[in-house]
């Protein structure tokens, strides 16, 4: 059943990685609507953007969850326990981003999904055990972690089609890259168009070659999420996780060298730092506290588990507000002029 799954999964990605790949970048597909709010004279109206960057977010977002829940459904002794640990990391996610924004950037309008990523990562452990001990659950330690990260990979993944979208993230000019880079490069490279992106109105970029590093990693971490989904589904649990957490973070760090946007002050930013601080804090947690014997479970159970009325509506709810958080565009405004079509009258 797993090979299935993991190969109708990666034929559905590969095709849409593929489309997003060539016309995510061009000018049409920034915006997918414009909604009047207020008329300004006659018929026109301004109006509030709707970007297909919150529409790619929120279903990568998605797509991260119904993996989590998956996984959760084939333990054995009932996904009650993760969900209720993953529940309370959602919870720390949203005041996170905002605090580690203020810590680390001194920006008090804004958040970070870095950051609040790391400090979800670094607690996760720690959710997992209060769960155990203060509910009553039973919550099987490196299983809830490989969940979380393979879910973390797969989100994160689809998450960076958004990126290009709204062409933020961007990597640098392939002119500006060493000579071995940039023969690669100079056949494998994202070119945006459009004055609304942020890379033409950031850093003026717009119809210059640059490096793909939000296709890189849509890519890597597609290809690293079904890795580890086979690893978990075959008992290889602690493998699962170790593989997800080195390679996303891993590259979390290197790819950073590779973009042209802000990144922060110096040569390695925060952000990468923290990266690289979860792989040494897991190895010791490993070591002084293990992790509980893995076992091997069923996807189907799974699957069957996902496959739920409520669990889907609530799929739906969580999915249509992550759109309303990410999508309405705070950066780009718009004019709207209605007029009858006199020819169909």
């Amino acid at each position: 059943m797993i090979w299935y799954f993991v190969g109708i999964l990666a034929f559905v990605l590969g095709a849409i990685y593929t489309l997003s790949f060539r016309y995510l970048t061009r000018e049409r597909w920034q915006i997918f609507a414009a909604v009047p709010l207020k008329r300004i004279e006659g018929t026109k109206w301004k109006g509030v953007n709707i970007t297909y960057y919150g529409i790619l977010t929120a279903t990568g977002f998605v797509l991260g969850l119904c993996v989590f829940i998956i996984m959760a459904g084939s333990d054995p002794a009932g996904p009650a326990g993760m969900l209720v640990a993953l529940l309370l990391l959602l919870l720390l996610f949203i005041p996170s981003a905002k605090i580690m924004a203020i810590i680390v950037e001194g920006k008090k309008h804004t958040f970070t999904v870095g950051g609040a990523s790391f400090v979800m990562i670094i607690a996760s452990p720690l959710a997992a055990a209060g769960v155990n001990s203060l509910a009553g659950f039973t919550v099987n330690t490196a299983a809830f972690l490989a969940s979380l990260l393979t879910a973390y990979a797969f989100g994160e993944s689809f998450g960076r089609l958004a990126c290009i979208s709204f062409g933020c993230c961007y990597g640098r000019p392939v002119g500006s890259m060493p000579s071995f880079s940039k023969k690669i490069f100079s056949r494998m490279n994202f070119v945006f168009h459009g004055e609304t992106k942020k890379i033409s109105y950031h850093d003026h970029l717009n119809g210059v070659e640059v490096v793909p590093v939000q296709g890189i990693t849509a890519v890597m971490y597609g290809i690293t999420g079904i890795i580890c989904l086979v690893l978990y589904f075959t008992g290889y649990t602690v493998e699962s996780f170790f593989i997800a957490l080195c390679i996303t973070q891993l590259w979390r760090f290197f790819s950073e060298f590779l973009r042209a946007d802000y990144r922060g002050n110096g040569k390695i930013s925060a952000y990468q730092l923290m990266s690289l601080m979860t792989i040494p804090y897991f190895i010791v947690y490993y070591f002084f506290a293990g992790f509980e014997t893995a076992y091997t479970s069923d996807i189907s159970n799974g699957i069957y588990f996902l496959w739920n009325p409520l669990i889907i509506i609530l799929l739906q709810i969580m999915w249509a507000g992550a759109l309303l958080y990410t999508g309405r565009s705070s950066v780009t405004d718009s004019e709207i002029k209605f007029s009858v079509v006199k020819e169909n009258i």
